[in-house]
């Protein structure tokens, strides 16, 4: 049943970013009143130069500059966050400050201004890895890292915020995040393949899950005009799995170049790692190949997308062999030429 995401303007937080930007290209679409908030009203003017999104300026970790960014606002997506990792306490980590202290705030001001929808964008991190299990959202929350538990306590003060107030909330969790204009992993995997900087990983029979820019994006409207949604977590991922090896012949594929056919072995990878870890703690800071990163290559994180499927209608449209073509072509246009 839908909630009517059409009625009134909307406020997209995060809105010169990867997602948002194609986030508010889909609102536009639809012929909706659309408000980018920002911190520097020259970036909104520099990514729609005709005038046909209009700026709100504020910072979700300054309160004081929300006083009035929600007004005449019936629905608020909410992407502005950090995606870096730090490691410093909770009172003084920047993702408590921009994630959790930020989403508080711009649900105070959504609140102040009568918001009707509130749809929050998270992260898979807020679960953590789950190895070789697929998690779905029963699954416990044991996040690792201070990202992963920022974006679980915003989630939990959205889903609060819902019942204090009386707002159709909802939280979308995603995973690593594709398609053309990301400048992310996929990007620089890209790179590092095409100058031969990437090693032939052997097929490990890992699990990743992954999802297109524009399926998130229609996830997020689902969230916000389905009734069904309201007060809800959901998972979203494009219904696939991809071990790095696969993602590495499809990268190889899209640039024009046949994979290797010979691999590292993951004992010799095990032993680099371990002398990663040794000079790192001799540097002080993370060497470029250590056992973390080895985690991150070989290991499992997959997630299930069934619920916002079955609840929402949520089907995915983009896979990535499509998403890599355009990403490799934007690369080559970019870098290449």
């Amino acid at each position: 049943m839908s909630s009517g995401l059409d009625s009134g303007a909307m406020l997209v937080a995060g809105a010169s970013g990867f997602i948002g930007r194609k986030l508010i290209d889909a609102l536009r679409s639809r012929r909706v009143p659309v408000y980018a908030l920002a911190r520097d009203l020259a970036k909104i003017r520099a990514l729609w130069p005709q005038g046909n999104v209009a700026g709100r300026c504020g910072d979700i970790a300054n309160a004081e500059t929300l006083n009035d960014v929600c007004a005449g606002v019936r629905t608020v997506f909410h992407l502005a966050s950090r995606a870096d990792e730090a490691h410093s306490s909770e009172t003084e980590d920047p993702h408590w400050r921009v994630t959790v202290e930020g989403t508080r705030h711009l649900l105070e001001a959504a609140a102040r201004s009568g918001v009707r929808r509130f749809i929050n964008v998270s992260s898979v991190k807020a679960m953590g890895e789950g190895g070789e299990a697929c998690l779905d959202e029963t699954s416990p929350a044991t996040p690792v890292s201070s990202y992963g538990r920022a974006k679980l306590e915003s989630e939990r003060l959205v889903l609060e915020a819902g019942q204090k107030h009386g707002m159709h909330v909802c939280n979308l969790r995603l995973p690593l995040v594709y398609g053309r204009d990301n400048r992310g992993n996929i990007w620089r995997m890209i790179a590092a393949i095409d100058y031969g900087r990437f090693p032939p990983l052997p097929e490990t029979g890992n699990k990743r899950s992954m999802v297109h820019v524009d399926d998130v994006a229609r996830a997020l409207l689902l969230a916000g005009e389905n009734s069904a949604a309201n007060g809800q977590t959901y998972i979203v991922t494009d219904g696939q799995v991809y071990s790095t090896r696969q993602i590495y012949v499809a990268i190889c594929k899209a640039l024009g170049r046949p994979a290797s056919r010979w691999s590292i072995p993951v004992g010799m990878l095990r032993v680099a790692a371990r002398m990663g870890d040794v000079i790192g703690r001799i540097r002080g800071r993370g060497f470029v190949f250590d056992s973390n990163v080895l985690r991150k290559l070989t290991g499992s994180a997959w997630y299930s997308c069934r619920k916002i499927e079955t609840e929402l209608g949520y089907q995915p449209t983009r896979l990535l062999e499509d998403g890599l073509r355009e990403m490799v072509d934007e690369y080559n246009r970019t870098v290449k030429s």
